[in-house]
């Protein structure tokens, strides 16, 4: 086998070791404790600033209402003063159909604040709720993040030792080799280097994705030695 094959075959047994290593660090329940409590959290984050803007415009609201009921009312006593002091019906033309309706629109406007105060306070509560909410996930996460720490300072000993391993064994790779790996692994491929499997009748197929090499790639990896598979591009090589 060619050595420089033979070297990226070592590199990748480290490399997928290390992954591995990675992934269980990722797959860790004090992982997943993190990740449910910052959603949680921003969740409630967003509760929170959303109830503040909410509560803003009510506010803005409720005091637009009470000085509207203020100016109502002080159409309204001053039209109850006119009707009380006419000398006749004569007087009270249009006033009196005035007066009701200005009444109406107090009542309206009386029910409407009522509603606005009722909508305050239901944000308040809402407010109040993810504000607790937020303290409590922030809790979960330091400590989900504590305990992460503490497994991955646990690790970080063989993780540095196969991130060296492997340093040490890149420089030993040419660098045309090495592209074409680290682009086959950045599409999440592991291994992307794998041996010919050769079934019955001597029909050759890839091991990444299991399907047969045409007659072409076959042709090619006899010759050569080595090929890359048409479908899912993994480089397949014959000892």
């Amino acid at each position: 086998m060619d050595k420089n094959l033979e070297t990226l075959l070592k590199y990748q047994e480290i490399d997928i070791k290390l992954r591995r290593k990675l992934d269980s660090l990722e797959r860790s329940d004090a992982k997943k404790k993190m990740d449910v409590a910052r959603t949680e959290f921003n969740n409630a984050k967003k509760s929170v600033g959303d109830s503040e803007a909410a509560a803003g415009k009510t506010i803005k609201d409720i005091e637009e209402v009470s000085l509207k009921i203020k100016e109502y009312s002080q159409k309204l006593g001053e039209l109850v003063l006119i009707v009380e002091n006419a000398e006749s019906d004569d007087d009270l033309t249009g006033f009196v159909e005035e007066l009701e309706a200005l009444k109406s629109k107090v009542v309206a406007l009386e029910k409407k604040l009522a509603d606005l105060k009722a909508t305050g306070e239901g944000l308040v509560k809402d407010y109040r709720n993810a504000n607790t909410i937020g303290h409590k996930m922030l809790d979960q996460y330091n400590s989900a993040k504590a305990e992460y720490n503490t497994l991955l300072k646990e690790s970080e000993p063989e993780i540095n030792l196969l991130k060296k391993q492997l340093k040490d064994l890149e420089s030993q790779i040419d660098a045309d080799t090495m592209r074409k790996y680290k682009s086959i692994t950045a599409e999440n491929k592991y291994p992307a280097f794998v041996e010919v499997h050769i079934g019955d009748g001597g029909i050759c197929s890839c091991r990444g994705c299991g399907l047969q090499l045409s007659q072409k790639n076959t042709s090619i990896l006899n010759e050569n030695g080595i090929c890359t598979c048409e479908t899912c591009r993994r480089v397949i090589f014959k000892r």
